[in-house]
């Protein structure tokens, strides 16, 4: 999965009454760990096979005689048994061709006896290095609409919060402007497909576990893609808890969207906090239109 920035664009962070006046007060935003994410399946599933095991000895087998017989030589692990077997083969095609069968009965033990137990260990220490990790890993979301009437409903309390406008500045170099697009899918991301296994073996592309890591953090069910959620995050925080907490800057925040239920003194106190901390921001109020199902803004 290759990273994808955003440019200089806009994205919306939707907030309850009491997160609002936190954001505006105290100028930050707040990272959070996926353990007190409301999807328990976000960043927390996954990691599994998505292939059977056993498959992966004929599976091999057939990536080496691909390896023997291609026109040029890719590259390869000479200190790998794999990449070994793999020369080998490649040396013995021009004048023996590649036997399958042979080739099958020569590397089954190896494989079932020595590489097997190496992947599956392998993914029991990485998934304990992430049960590890999860504590200390922190993320931003923000979604690429505004007018989402679900979105105001579950994460701006029945529309009585606020949506904040904030800009991905790739100029400024901010924390936006890094941000990537998640990705919807029907199954959690598995801990490398069957493909990346094969080409690893005899490293003709090695495992990119930065890849793999990104994958993870970026991969969410199908069921919330109407959330069109875009993420900044990082792992590692050195803070105790689940949270951080960074500064806003005047130039990323250009406008305020405050709920149509909102109450009449919370949105004075909101109109207030902004003009107060961020003078150049706008604020606009939503209503709700009669001759259909969505909100158009009045600025204040």
């Amino acid at each position: 999965m290759t990273a994808i920035y955003p440019g200089h664009r806009s994205f919306y962070k939707y907030a309850s009454p009491e997160a609002a006046k936190v954001i505006l007060e105290n100028k930050t935003v707040r990272y959070s760990s996926p353990l007190t994410f409301n999807d328990p399946f976000d960043v927390q599933t996954g990691l599994h096979f998505d292939f059977k095991l056993e498959d992966l000895l004929e599976k091999c087998v057939d990536h080496i005689g691909r390896f023997a017989s291609a026109s040029s030589v890719p590259p390869v692990d000479k200190d790998h048994p794999i990449g070994q077997i793999a020369l080998i083969a490649r040396n013995k095609f021009p004048i023996h061709g590649f036997d399958k069968k042979a080739w099958l009965n020569m590397i089954k033990q190896s494989l079932n006896e020595d590489l097997i137990p190496i992947i599956q260990q392998t993914q029991f220490d990485f998934q304990n290095y992430w049960k590890a990790i999860l504590p200390t890993l922190r993320v931003f979301c923000v979604s690429e609409d505004r007018d989402n009437l679900l979105m105001w409903a579950h994460y701006a309390k029945d529309h009585t919060g606020v949506v904040f406008e904030f800009l991905s500045r790739p100029e400024n170099d901010n924390a936006l402007s890094v941000a990537q697009q998640v990705q919807y899918v029907d199954s959690p991301p598995p801990f490398f497909n069957k493909q990346e296994w094969l080409d690893d073996f005899i490293a003709t592309k090695p495992f990119d576990n930065t890849a793999l890591q990104r994958r993870y953090v970026l991969h969410k069910s199908r069921d919330w893609s109407y959330e069109k959620e875009w993420r900044v995050w990082y792992p590692n925080s050195k803070t105790e808890g689940h949270h951080d907490y960074l500064r806003v800057q005047q130039n990323e925040f250009p406008a305020i969207f405050i709920g149509c239920r909102a109450e009449k003194e919370f949105t004075n106190n909101i109109i207030a906090m902004t003009r107060k901390n961020f003078p150049n921001t706008r604020t606009f109020k939503a209503k709700r239109r009669s001759d259909s199902y969505t909100l158009e803004y009045v600025k204040i």
